[in-house]
């Protein structure tokens, strides 16, 4: 029976409206393409600098032209100057006089040929300086800009504009305060129920309240409600556009403190020496973005609330907020290992411009301090341990995610009132998107069960299915669908414990005997259809540099390899870690040597050259105690067998790998009396993605292509199918055929060829190899059968200009050789029927303040599909979902994190203030290009929608599509992928936001 209700959910996305622009103007320096080059030249010579300080030359080693001008314009105007890396423009809010600009790049151009500061007036003569100096800039208005021209059906908004923008709504914003509403909960009797959870009522039918032990009513929350009490705090604008709560940071510190904070208050009660957990803060940030919708002819403005987390050390950190004490506080970016000399390089330009070089020399000296302090302890032998300083006028920025005292999201309270504080401050200006739920789309999962339900299989000593494992008869029906008769599970092990967990995860969820104890090499049956086997291979799984590992799995395969048999590895693993060998190592030597020694990446390539699916399960569990010192321990069979969470999830990706699809999506789909109509289609997932350059690994420069398809039977009640192919086998195969080809392969090397091809025109080769792709499934496997394509919006948009909001309406156009859309220029009959274009990443979705009912009742959490109330016929729609892990504390829901607990409180396992907070997540759905009979825009939706929320290998809803998923994970899973990961801050982005908990982003 599918959910149905009628909802609201206003967001915190505001319309660029002609009112909400009105008077913002921005100076704007358009360059020319002979400014272009000589910068680029510039940034060459550069970069032969740097090669010849790698031989010995004592010049600056991480000198990066970019970051000084940068930190040099910050200084000399108000800090709202935004360069083009590329120097295709500058903008600002204020004019720069050509007379400083010219004297900057000269400069700039003279340190870069090293020539000593003094003589570079005298010496050099920069044609760049000139270029740059003798570019106008204009005053442009931003409503001009960003609305849709007359006569155009959407807006197409240049760069600039972007950036513009932004600062303008952060100073309106920081203009008023943002007032903390106090919350408190309304206590109610809780009612008692009976064994069958019915209500007990007493003998005139009155519900009986539930008591404890000594006789007392049981107290439940049953509603929130404002006390009255207030808290106005103040944030500032920085200067990427952004906003931060500067005075009032967050911490085991301050929550001792009253709030609002003041400075009078925490230098009183700021402890002398605190510890180094205490000492820990973040700061509440809020996010200005604009993007543009499909559909929608003007853009959008997107804030969101964050967290900021402080560091201990500056010379790590790769961002700096620096406080000038007027205007914006600025992100100061920190190039290469320890600044080196670039900032010191920005404070002698600043000294010949006679410019207040204050904040700077205040960070030159902290980084002088902090590089003793490291040098010292060197010398010593030993490591330094730095204590966050007391917050000041610079503040370095955590670059990657670890263990904090302060958790990570604002929660939901305060996207609430970070939706009052933007109408406060913008008033009548502001118009919000509300979105409105589409009732009716998502049916429980199968695995869902109920409380009581739950309660009744547990102690029955049921098998709860909590990971969404497919049945038993599942799989030997998908096995046998590939013509092979079962499927042997290879278990192979090190730790007696692991065999035990494997045991245990395998047996229960088949329905097979949870104490059987078989001996090494003996095969049981688990299932009709479903076998094991459990080998000990110390050898084979250790970490090293094993040669005979493909050997050692090859002698595996064969002993057990039989007609009709599929066979799958579980492979015990942990996670390799520095030892006495790495002593006196540099830490890029230890990570190469780590990473070269892990036996995952060897055994995976080992058995995917025996086309035998494998997966891993940690022997070790790593976690971090009170001081923060990571601690390992051995995992043992939890005494509740539902609870091995890791085991079964592991099982689960092995299944996948298999290519086991079980019953769920045509439950989802095609579900007799279903209201959205979806015809008989097969779904396409196309990943793609370029990896970082490595020398380890060589073949043809082609971009990262994998696809899978998922294939409905042409009727009810057969079998569904999937495929895979990747553009290093140039194939359709079945899915654990396609992923072991795959994997068995090296990533082709996208650059040192040699061969001249530009980053457009690898981009374009991946195109045509896509519909390469498109073509051989219409011939070879979907026998007439119509296909629809899923992919990543962002990831794909340089492969597919067709894709962007601003080419809608447009004919077709060669675009530098790149195919306009997935099976553009494919005989008709082999294009797609549809093409779905998926969005995750976070700054370009609207942030739900609440939720409410026609009745105005409200609501904290929902996952249902939304669109927006004021839809076109071409409007997107946005899957909301709860965080997996809300309802067990609900940490955020009526409260700032300005008010959390520093302690624990009850039966919590952490307090409120270290917990993650979660508010909803969206991403953005939009199906482009229907054709066919029977298939909408709307049924398109609602099928991308469930597929998303059917997960293939995981027991909750995931930001892809299945099938896009699927071919995700062929990716995640090469052997090769860790160590040839993306380096491009966006390439790594877009997984990172695909993909939660994958460490690939910086984190802020």
């Amino acid at each position: 029976m599918a959910r149905s209700r009628d909802l609201t959910a206003p967001t915190t996305t505001i319309l660029c409206t002609e009112a909400l622009l009105k008077g913002m103007t921005a100076q704007v320096w358009e360059f020319s393409e002979i400014t272009q080059q000589t910068w680029k030249g510039l940034e060459g010579q550069a970069r032969d600098a740097r090669k010849q300080a790698q031989k010995g030359d004592d010049r600056d080693l991480f000198l990066l032209p970019y970051s000084i001008v940068v930190n040099v314009l910050q200084q000399i105007t108000d800090g709202y100057v935004y360069l083009d890396k590329y120097l295709r423009f500058m903008v600002a809010l204020d004019d720069i006089e050509p007379k400083a600009l010219r004297k900057v790049f000269t400069y700039l151009e003279g340190i870069v040929r090293g020539i000593p500061v003094d003589e570079i007036p005298l010496r050099v003569e920069s044609e760049l300086a000139d270029l740059v100096a003798n570019t106008d800039s204009v005053t442009r208005d931003l409503a001009d800009v960003i609305l849709p021209a007359e006569g155009a059906a959407y807006a197409d908004p240049p760069s600039w504009a972007y950036q513009a923008v932004r600062w303008h709504l952060a100073k309106k914003l920081a203009a008023v305060p943002f007032i903390d509403r106090e919350i408190e909960p309304v206590k109610k009797p809780e009612m008692a129920k009976d064994a069958n959870g019915k209500p007990l009522k007493d003998e005139d039918g009155n519900p009986v309240p539930r008591t404890d032990e000594a006789g007392n009513p049981v107290m439940r929350t049953g509603a929130w409600k404002p006390t009255g009490n207030t808290a106005t705090l103040r944030y500032r604008p920085d200067s990427s556009g952004d906003l931060i709560a500067w005075d009032h940071p967050i911490g085991p510190t301050f929550a001792k403190l009253p709030h609002p904070l003041t400075r009078e208050a925490m230098d009183a009660g700021y402890p002398e020496n605190p510890s180094a957990a205490d000492a820990q803060y973040s700061l509440s940030r809020i996010s200005v973005g604009m993007s543009t919708h499909h559909g929608r002819p003007e853009p959008v403005i997107n804030l969101g609330a964050h967290m900021r987390r402080v560091n201990d050390t500056l010379v790590w950190s790769k961002t700096i907020m620096v406080d000038r004490a007027t205007g914006p506080v600025l992100l100061v970016s920190l190039d290469g290992r320890k600044l080196n000399r670039t900032n010191r390089l920005a404070l002698e330009i600043l000294a010949k411009l006679d410019a207040d070089a204050t904040a700077l020399e205040t960070l030159d000296g902290r980084v002088r301090a902090e590089i003793a302090e490291l040098d010292a302890s060197k010398g010593n032998n030993g490591r330094v341990r730095r204590v966050t300083e007391k917050p000041g006028m610079i503040r370095p920025l955590i670059p990657k995610q670890r263990s904090f005292q302060v958790g990570s999201g604002a929660g939901l309270h305060h996207h609430e009132l970070l939706h009052e504080f933007a109408a406060r401050a913008l008033g009548d200006k502001a118009t919000f998107l509300a979105l409105t739920n589409v009732p009716g789309v998502f049916s429980n999962r199968i695995h869902s069960l109920r409380s009581d339900e739950k309660k009744q299989r547990k102690e029955a000593g049921e098998f709860l299915n909590l990971c969404a494992l497919p049945t038993p008869a599942a799989v030997r029906d998908s096995i046998q669908d590939q013509d092979l008769d079962r499927l042997l599970i290879v278990c192979l092990w090190y730790r007696e414990e692991t065999r035990l967990r494997m045991i245990s995860a395998l047996a229960f969820s088949n329905g097979a005997d949870v104490d059987m104890d078989p001996t090494d090499g003996e095969i049981v049956a688990l299932a009709d259809g479903v076998e094991a086997v459990f080998v000990r291979a110390t050898r084979l799984l250790a970490h090293g540099t094993e040669d005979g590992r493909i050997d050692a799995a090859r002698d595996i395969v064969d002993r057990y390899a039989k007609p009709g048999v599929m066979i799958a590895a579980w492979c015990e693993t942990e996670i390799p870690g520095a030892g006495e060998k790495h002593k006196g190592m540099k830490p890029a030597e230890v990570r190469k040597d780590l990473a070269d020694n892990d036996a995952k990446f060897q055994v995976r390539r080992a058995f995917a050259t025996e086309t035998v699916p494998s997966q891993n399960i940690l022997g070790i569990k790593t976690t971090y105690d009170k001081a923060g010192h990571k601690v390992h321990k051995v995992q043992g069979v939890p005494k509740d067998r539902n609870k091995d969470h890791p085991a079964f999830m592991g099982l689960l990706d092995l299944y996948r790998s298999c290519g086991v699809i079980d019953e769920r999506y045509e439950q989802a789909l095609y579900a007799p009396g279903d209201s959205f109509e979806i015809p008989r289609i097969a779904f396409v997932g196309l990943h793609v993605r370029r990896q970082g350059k490595s020398a380890l690994f060589r073949g043809e420069p082609k971009r990262v292509v994998m696809a899978t398809c998922f294939i409905p039977p042409t009727e009810p009640g057969g079998q569904w199918r999937m495929l895979g192919w990747s553009n290093l086998a140039m194939r359709w195969e079945p899915y654990r055929v396609a992923q072991a080809e795959c994997h068995a392969l090296n990533y082709p090397n996208h650059s040192g060829t040699g061969d001249g091809t530009t980053d457009v025109a690898r981009w374009a080769e991946a195109g045509r190899d896509i519909n390469e792709c498109l073509k051989d499934l219409v011939l070879e496997e979907l026998d007439g059968m119509p296909y629809t394509v899923m992919l990543d919006g962002h990831g794909a948009r340089r492969i597919f200009p067709g894709l962007h909001n601003n080419k809608q309406g447009m004919d077709p156009f060669d675009s530098y050789g790149r195919v306009w859309l997935p099976g553009h220029g494919l005989p008709d009959y082999m294009q797609p029927a549809g093409i779905v274009r998926v969005n995750c990443m976070s700054g370009e979705m609207p942030s739900i303040a609440y939720l409410s009912y026609a009745n105005d009742d409200r609501i904290k959490m929902s996952s249902e599909l939304f669109r927006p109330s004021d839809a076109g016929p071409d409007s997107s729609w946005w899957v909301v979902t709860e965080p997996r892990n809300y309802g067990k504390t609900r940490f955020g829901q009526w409260k700032t994190r300005w008010r959390a607990l520093p302690e624990k409180v009850g039966t919590q396992t952490e307090s409120e203030l270290k917990a993650p907070w979660y508010s909803m997540t969206c991403r953005e759905i939009t199906p482009m290009f229907v054709r066919g009979e029977g298939l909408t825009r709307e049924g398109l939706a609602v099928a991308t929608a469930r597929m998303c929320d059917q997960a293939l290998s995981w027991s909750d809803r995931t930001k892809y599509p299945a099938p896009l998923h699927a071919a995700l994970q062929m990716d995640l899973d090469h052997p090769n992928f860790r160590r040839s990961a993306p380096r491009e801050y966006e390439d790594r982005t877009i997984l990172s936001e695909a993909v939660e908990g994958l460490d690939l982003a910086d984190s802020d």
